[in-house]
């Protein structure tokens, strides 16, 4: 071999090195195993996602219930498939999701329905729930309750509410759909 292929070779074997090493060394501190002190403060140096990733973890809606009313308990009043017209239709449903970093995230928002399929209430983004705790868990539940007034001219039939819950940390999304019934008096 002579001389000039032997230096490039040695280049190309400590450029390799350098960056293996450099993504390890970022990896452990992506993951918490190293930090950086500044001042006796610990500080991020990854701002961004610079190593690809994926997130593991889990996002799931239990206990979605339709009531008459939800009680500050959260327990669900008169359970039921039927409402009235201009009537107010209370929901709560139960979260089960995994903590990111010891953080839980939550962004929940919701869409109803009519027979036709067509949207008749849909929350905007700007007036998504957002939940934010930390946790020393690896998964937590988290109950959340909520309604909305249907309309006094609403058309009898079979709605739907259409369920949104996300968590950003674990970038998971699950949509959950419950049918009910609208009647007038």
């Amino acid at each position: 071999m002579n001389q000039q292929g032997k230096v490039i070779t040695e280049l190309l074997v400590m450029l390799i090195m350098i960056v293996l090493t450099s993504g390890v060394i970022l990896l452990l501190v992506q993951s918490g195993i190293l930090s950086v002190k500044a001042e006796n403060e610990q500080v991020s140096i990854l701002n961004t996602e610079f190593i690809p990733m994926g997130r593991e973890g889990s996002l799931a809606v239990k206990d979605f219930q339709l009531c008459d009313y939800v009680d500050p308990a959260y327990n669900c009043v008169n359970e039921g498939g039927t409402f009235v017209a201009g009537s107010e239709v209370h929901f709560r449903f139960v979260v089960e999701s995994s903590t990111y970093n010891g953080d839980i995230m939550l962004v929940e928002n919701y869409r109803v329905k009519d027979s036709q399929g067509k949207i008749i209430f849909d929350v905007e983004d700007k007036d998504n729930f957002h939940f934010d705790t930390s946790s020393s868990e690896l998964k937590e539940k988290v109950s959340f309750k909520d309604y909305f007034v249907l309309a006094e001219d609403a058309p009898e039939g079979e709605y739907s509410l259409e369920l949104i819950v996300e968590n950003p940390l674990l970038v998971k999304r699950t949509v959950t759909f419950k049918t009910f019934k609208v009647v007038n008096e």
